[in-house]
């Protein structure tokens, strides 16, 4: 044990005082928000401000083309109409003109199939698609009073049923099933992400000890069981010293943005333009409220607790592979032939756990969460939508056996590989070095 402490603290401090490790980890969170930043920026400074010449022959649809800051409509008569196209192609202020046809005793399918709209270039996709809605909605509208019925009325008529769903076996109501599922995907990323970087991590620091003949020293002194297990010890806490680090950045910018943006909200959104917003989309409220419920209700301890468990467990079963797979090879380029094999049975963890949102207890999500190549990525998808306890005890005591397996059968490899040096290895050289007695 000592010496499998000494290797790990050896690992873990080569590792966390690399100046990379140091200015990635403070610069990670922060270069991941300043790509979302520059992204939401380049998005808004390329929507710009749209100016069209709306030439109405209807006189329906004053009220429903109102300007605001990103869309400005100037009305004009049918007269105007040619002038406006001589000069639109050379404009620098006006980018279309609209012309809705007038209405011929309320016969609404010459607009809708006449109405022309001419640019000075592209005018987005998004902007037509906005326009369109706006015209549609007004054409309703019309077609609603021609038939005796307020456009309000109709609104009254129209119905979304939300179902309450109550889980019996948890004694709670069961919503945000996309919400909860966010959660779980997000975790079974983060396992996924920090297993795939920090065992490859293991796998190149043992091929460059074994390429420099470090390791040759190394083993003099220490057991190649202790020297593999102190390797991975190492790098899982450096792999989590990460993770809390990122977690702290994470929340601080979290509250942080969300503060600057509460107060950009309030400095330009006045009270009737919120208000106006909430009468728009009353739904929205609803939806909001359901979300923050959702996320106020799970049980963060018990997910927590059972994250870090698969996370660790998880890690120290992929990472015996990976250090094996180290000691077998002599270089980066011979590790290519291998690392899929690892890598293989996480992407169908990741991907498979796709189906946990239509059916968390069905047979494709218990079985990748009970299988212990697939059960560290698998089981935290199925965490927040609630798991029988035998399902969770089967599924670890099936992953804790199945890692210390894959833990004695990778240190006969290392033991043997660690020291083999100008031989590319097959499965059938390593399933003898398996078989070697000590």
């Amino acid at each position: 044990m000592n010496q499998i402490l000494l290797v790990a603290k050896r690992e873990f401090l080569t590792q966390v005082k690399n100046k990379t490790f140091i200015i990635m980890t403070i610069l990670s969170p922060i270069i991941m928000v300043a790509i979302i930043g520059i992204i939401a920026w380049m998005v808004s400074a390329n929507t710009g401000q749209k100016t069209i010449a709306v030439v109405d022959e209807s006189k329906e649809f004053i009220t429903a083309l109102t300007s605001d800051t990103n869309e400005i409509y100037n009305f004009y008569g049918s007269e105007d109409i040619q002038g406006i196209k001589d000069t639109l192609a050379e404009s620098k202020t006006l980018n279309g003109l609209l012309v809705i046809p007038a209405l011929d005793k309320n016969d609404f399918s010459k607009i809708e199939s006449e109405i022309e709209l001419s640019t000075s270039g592209n005018i987005g996709v998004g902007f037509k698609e906005k326009l369109e809605a706006k015209l549609s909605k007004r054409i309703e509208e019309l077609k609603m009073e021609e038939a005796g019925m307020s456009y309000e009325a109709m609104k009254n008529l129209d119905s979304k049923v939300r179902i309450k769903t109550f889980d019996l076996k948890g004694g709670s109501e069961a919503t945000g099933e996309y919400v909860k599922f966010g959660v779980a995907m997000f975790l079974a990323y983060i396992i996924f992400m920090f297993i795939m970087i920090y065992g490859v991590k293991v796998m190149r620091s043992v091929v460059e000890e074994k390429n420099n003949r470090v390791v040759e020293i190394i083993i003099s002194s220490v057991k190649p069981f202790n020297l593999m297990m102190g390797k991975i010890v190492g790098t899982t806490m450096v792999a989590m010293t990460q993770f809390t680090i990122w977690i702290i950045m994470g929340l601080g910018l979290l509250f942080g943005g969300s503060a600057f943006l509460a107060s950009r909200t309030n400095s330009e959104i006045n009270n009737a333009q919120a208000q106006a917003l909430l009468e728009q989309n009353p739904e929205w409220m609803v939806d909001a409220q359901s979300i923050f419920d959702t996320l106020l209700g799970m049980n963060y301890p018990f997910i927590l607790i059972m994250f870090i468990l698969y996370f660790f467990i998880g890690y120290l079963f992929y990472s015996s592979v990976f250090a094996a797979i180290g000691s077998a090879v002599d270089n980066d380029t011979d590790t290519q032939q291998f690392t899929f094999y690892p890598i293989f049975p996480m992407m169908i963890a990741m991907y498979g756990s796709l189906t946990t949102l239509e059916n968390p207890d069905g047979p494709v999500a218990f079985w990748l969460s009970i299988i212990p190549l697939t059960s560290p990525i698998s089981m935290v998808t199925r965490l927040p939508f609630g798991v029988e306890w035998w399902e969770i005890a089967l599924s670890l005591g099936l992953l804790i056996g199945t890692m210390l397996l894959m833990v004695f059968l990778a240190s006969k490899i290392y033991r043997v590989g660690i020291l083999m040096y100008g031989k590319k290895p097959s499965f059938k050289e390593m399933w003898k070095w398996m078989r070697y007695s000590n």
